[in-house]
């Protein structure tokens, strides 16, 4: 009995600071919308954006290919030949690449 009444003897002195070491902890870590959480959705949200920002980027850049593409036939033969390696009849292709230093030479 002496331990449980030494525990309610430092309850009853230091109520306030019980209630608020026990708000702490379910604000912090314990509630669905603690502390830990919002910081992972706060990290979650900033990858998301990043996605979309580089997605933006991506559809502007090919929006804008893809107007040089209509409006210039030399544009879509250049992209025809570069990309897909299409040739007119009187001509040949070679597709040089370029080795890459860790490659060994045989």
């Amino acid at each position: 009995m002496g331990k449980l009444q030494a525990f309610w003897k430092a309850m009853r002195r230091h109520k306030y600071g019980f209630v608020i070491g026990i708000f702490v902890l379910l604000i912090g870590v314990v509630d669905e919308n603690s502390l830990w959480v919002r910081y992972q959705h706060k990290v979650e949200l900033a990858q998301l954006r990043a996605e979309i920002r580089k997605y933006k980027e991506m559809y502007e850049h090919d929006t804008r290919y893809l107007e040089d593409m209509g409006g210039h036939p030399e544009v879509l033969t250049k992209i025809a030949r570069e990309r897909y390696y299409m040739k007119t009849d009187d001509e040949d292709v070679f597709v040089v690449k370029e080795r890459k230093a860790d490659e060994e030479v045989e």
